[in-house]
């Protein structure tokens, strides 16, 4: 009998079992298709920042050193990606297990009842309480001729090569990263996207991105994919509106969906066939859990997943299956899409505000405004800090921070400190008071709290 049952080998997952051993309990880890570490490791957020940081970097190599004449190779960066997602699957997962003394069984795993897994060719397993944590897989849409072309997903990314040309379906974080990096590498890409890019972040940010994107020679089709087929030794993508795109690569990025086939019918799911939870991480049936990517009713902005919120979910999961009582906030948790420049964002975006009849009293900054933008000739991008209006009336220190979002160089890092003002609940003026180093764009952060109440523009290095 173990103590905890974990379905699922991925970040959650892996939390999840780690907290549950530090806490002394038995545990096993039963997993099936991508090796430990799921999604982000293997196939997901290591090997695409992988190449969105080459990319990167041989942009402003270029920019710099234009008499270099750099010519990228995609096929031998895919390959070191590859190198650097198993080492960090075996550093920070597969090695863990001894260290822990998690017990790991690879096999589909689908929960029989409370405390009952079975696991295929292994018949039940049986625990005290279960965690499911099988997390998501790409969303194939409804297409015309998908199946008959061939494409690729996130999943399939190593095998990419070395196309000349490469269409993305779908306007999400995943087709944004890609389609900017793999064009910085001399592929030449477009993405067709049903609406406008980055539909969970504020349209401030959507807009920011796809100009960056057209700027630099991404082709990008607000239209709807209705049908794909071969054409030319490449597939054409046609729109509902009759456009006709045609490359040799089709790369399908359409959003996610929750595999939680493992719930085996038995928990109750959402409308989007995620598991249904509370904020405790709680399922509908008693002493069963559910975290990451396959758990819904405790996200933002309509399902947006991250390793680090999922991770964050094991843990709560883990140990309130072990007796606690905590809950899953996700008020605080960042998000970042890494395009360069990223964009960040945590907590309330100024929609959901208006929406609710809260209102919003924000304020923006171009990121041009601090020293450090000139001094690295990255000048594009803006800060934008959203706070409860309600909130001015009753402190010196100026309004609650309720959210932010961070378009422009360093934003995956600079997003950090509007995630605690969120947490701790600071104010406007908590901000202002910031002594920030000098050239740095964290120097932005003060910029956009002062911005509510004077121009900014007009305070010379550090002032204000």
């Amino acid at each position: 009998m173990y103590d905890l049952v974990v379905l699922g080998g991925g970040s959650a997952g892996f939390a999840a079992a780690i907290k549950a051993s530090e806490l002394g309990a038995r545990v096993v880890i039963v997993n099936a298709g991508l090796p430990p570490g799921g999604t982000c490791v293997n196939v997901g957020c290591v090997p695409t920042k992988f190449l969105v940081k080459a990319a990167e970097a041989l942009r402003w190599a270029q920019a710099y050193f234009p008499e270099a004449n750099l010519k990228p190779s995609l096929r031998r960066l895919l390959a070191e990606a590859a190198e650097t997602s198993a080492m960090l699957r075996k550093e920070k997962y597969v090695d863990l297990l001894d260290y822990y003394g998690i017990e790991y069984i690879e096999g589909r795993g689908v929960l029989a009842g409370p405390g009952r897994v079975m696991v295929e060719g292994r018949g039940v397993l049986e625990g005290k309480r279960v965690v499911v944590a099988t997390g998501s897989r790409p969303a194939v849409p409804n297409i015309k001729g998908l199946g008959e072309v061939g494409y690729y997903t996130n999943q399939r990314l190593f095998d990419l090569g070395e196309p000349s040309s490469v269409a993305f379906v779908g306007g999400g974080a995943v087709a944004v990263e890609l389609a900017q990096a793999l064009n910085r590498l001399g592929v030449k890409t477009a993405i067709v996207a049903r609406g406008r890019l980055l539909k969970y972040e504020e349209e401030m940010a959507s807009q920011f991105v796809e100009e960056v994107l057209k700027e630099e020679g991404v082709e990008v089709v607000r239209d709807e994919a209705v049908a794909v087929r071969r054409a030319d030794g490449g597939v054409e993508v046609e729109t509902r509106a009759g456009r006709r795109l045609r490359a040799e690569a089709l790369f399908v990025a359409a959003g996610r969906v929750p595999n939680s086939e493992a719930a085996g019918g038995l928990l109750e799911l959402n409308s989007d066939g995620s598991i249904r939870v509370n904020k405790r991480l709680e399922t509908s049936m008693p002493g069963v859990y559910a975290a990451g990517d396959v758990a819904g009713g405790v996200w933002l902005r309509g399902g947006r997943y991250a390793e680090n919120a999922a991770a964050r979910q094991g843990t709560i999961a883990a140990v309130n299956a072990l007796g606690g009582h905590e809950e899953y906030n996700p008020a605080a948790v960042p998000r970042v899409v890494f395009t360069d420049p990223p964009v960040a964002s945590v907590g309330i975006s100024e929609d959901e505000m208006i929406a609710s009849g809260i209102g919003c009293r924000c304020a923006a900054v171009p990121i041009d405004v601090v020293a450090a933008a000139w001094a690295s000739k990255r000048t594009s991008g803006f800060i934008k800090i959203n706070t409860y209006p309600e909130t001015w009336r009753v402190s010196m220190k100026g309004g609650k921070i309720a959210g932010a979002v961070v378009a422009a160089p360093h934003a995956e890092e600079l997003i950090h400190v509007f995630a605690i003002a969120v947490k701790l609940g600071l104010r406007i003026g908590d901000l202002a008071e910031l002594v920030p180093a000098f050239p740095s764009f964290g120097e932005a952060l003060r910029a956009a709290a002062l911005a509510f109440e004077k121009d900014v523009s007009k305070l010379s290095c550090c002032a204000g």
